[in-house]
């Protein structure tokens, strides 16, 4: 008996590689990956891994948004654009056109729990700015009154918003509800990535300058965590389930995985040169990551935590922002 049990456990340990391959040969659904050489989005289709249509956004998009059931999709146009362009993904076309111009270069963007409003930093005019998708309404401006608003983080709860302040070196902590700036938190140099968990009680920041990712607690300020070998740690993203961390590096051309518990690196994953890795979403199994690649206009897609490439998906010219729809495109 004991010999059967311990066969039984090798057999199912060898496999485990193989039947993570099939589960990724099954994911269906589509990516959206904003392309911001291009000026456009793309519409990838994971079950025959092709691109099944591409869509105009405005001038110099960068950050991507979905709502949680996957039909809609936000476009903050940076670079010239000055507008959110709002897209229905199920019939892959973009609907309107949100104006941004007493707002400039909108870049960080994520949803409200009502799942119609979302919250995007405006770096041109240091704010963060409340914009109804579906009304094309701005209905709220929050004073970050630092420089370099760049990326936003939500709490679970989507009563508190956290901006980081590239040029100022800090990060704002801002309510919603009340419509005030709460705080402005130190931080290293150029802070950019950001994010928080859902239990509002770790901040985690990517700094350029100083190559360093640091967790913090909201609460007290205090660091929890830091690593200095980063060189421009572009993105961070935990898994739905708080379980892992992934932190792409822009110039090193890695992707670091961390266990978010012990705050241990498990993986660091090296991509040819010149992939200069952007942005991160996770499939719906949490365990499957996409990340596109900048300068090699493609998007690899990582099983996690074992760091293992498991295919590639074409994109657009200079992909970037990244998010996930379970809809599948008819064509």
């Amino acid at each position: 008996m004991r010999l059967f049990t311990l066969s039984l456990i090798y057999i199912l340990t060898s496999f485990t590689p193989a039947l993570a391959d099939i589960k990724s040969s099954m994911l269906t659904g589509t990516l959206v990956v904003v392309n911001k050489r291009g000026d456009d989005m793309s519409f990838i289709d994971l079950a025959s891994r092709q691109i099944v249509a591409a869509r105009a956004t405005g001038k110099g998009p960068h950050e991507v948004a979905i709502t949680k059931d996957g039909k809609w999709a936000v476009v903050t146009d940076y670079v010239g654009g000055n507008s959110l362009s709002v897209f229905d993904i199920v019939n892959a076309q973009k609907v309107r056109t949100i104006d941004l111009s007493d707002y400039p270069r909108p870049h960080g963007i994520l949803f409200l729990a009502d799942q119609r409003r979302v919250a995007v930093s405006a770096e041109g005019a240091d704010a963060v700015v409340i914009a109804d998708i579906f009304s094309g309404k701005i209905t709220q401006a929050l004073n970050t009154e630092q420089k370099g608003s760049h990326m936003v983080a939500l709490n679970g709860a989507t009563d508190k918003v956290y901006t980081t302040n590239m040029v100022s070196n800090t990060v704002s902590e801002l309510s919603i509800p009340s419509n005030k700036l709460l705080r402005q938190i130190p931080m290293p140099k150029t802070p950019e990535a950001i994010t928080i968990n859902a239990s509002g009680n770790e901040l985690w920041v990517g700094s350029n300058q100083d190559g360093l990712v640091t967790v913090f607690d909201t609460k007290t300020g205090q660091q929890i965590k830091q690593w200095k070998d980063y060189t421009f740690p572009y993105r961070v993203l935990l898994s739905q389930d708080e379980k892992y961390a992934v932190i792409p590096d822009f110039r090193q051309n890695i992707l670091d995985i961390v266990e978010v518990e012990s705050k241990t690196r498990v993986k660091r994953v090296e991509f040819p040169d010149k992939t200069t890795p952007n942005g991160v979403v996770f499939a719906p199994d949490q365990r499957t990551l996409f990340m596109s690649a900048y300068d090699k206009n493609k998007v690899y897609v990582v099983q996690v935590p074992s760091g293992k490439v498991l295919f590639e998906l074409p994109t657009g010219d200079g992909p970037d922002g990244i998010g996930y729809s379970p809809f599948t495109l008819s064509r």
